[in-house]
């Protein structure tokens, strides 16, 4: 009782205010982005956007997308800036192996 006290003391508002900007920035950018196709470099495709979420350490936004199986299957977290449009698709700039190797995303 006594931790989750102290630790809602230390934050500040200006933290809470950051926080808020990227909850909000995460919930605008959900229907532009969610079921969208993510596309990897020469077409291949990586998997569909999920939800797009703040990270953990709340500095980012992350896109959740649902890897394809034959990239290793899972969700992974890319980072919205890596993310281009190009025509009328989602892309990534990243190999099949870097899509490959990407750690799963854990809420």
């Amino acid at each position: 009782m006594l931790a989750r006290r102290a630790a809602r003391e230390a934050r500040s508002p200006l933290l809470d205010a950051a926080d808020s900007r990227m909850q909000i920035g995460a919930a605008s950018l959900v229907p532009t982005l969610r079921r969208r196709w993510l596309y990897a470099d020469h077409k291949p495709v990586v998997g569909r956007v999920k939800d797009v979420r703040v990270s953990a350490d709340g500095t980012m936004l992350i896109a959740v997308v649902a890897r394809r199986r034959w990239l290793g299957g899972g969700e992974v977290g890319i980072p919205v800036p890596l993310l281009r449009q190009a025509d009328n698709d989602l892309t990534v700039s990243a190999t099949r192996e870097t899509i490959g190797q990407l750690p799963l995303f854990k809420p």
